[in-house]
């Protein structure tokens, strides 16, 4: 049975989209700082994934 959620806890697709941009920038920004990549790989690793995942 699906599980009753308070109004108090939903957040808009907005809020949930802009923490996740958030974070992700986080993310790229720790692993450029400590060397593991650099932003053209990223750039181009995100190319690579948009070219071999369907739109949705």
């Amino acid at each position: 049975m699906a599980e009753i959620i308070d109004k108090k806890e939903t957040v808009s697709l907005e809020q949930l989209v802009v923490s996740q941009m958030w974070e992700m920038e986080a993310l790229y920004n720790l692993l450029e700082k400590k060397g593991v990549i650099t932003k053209n790989e990223l750039l181009e690793e995100i190319q690579r994934i948009k070219k071999t995942k369907p739109e949705r």
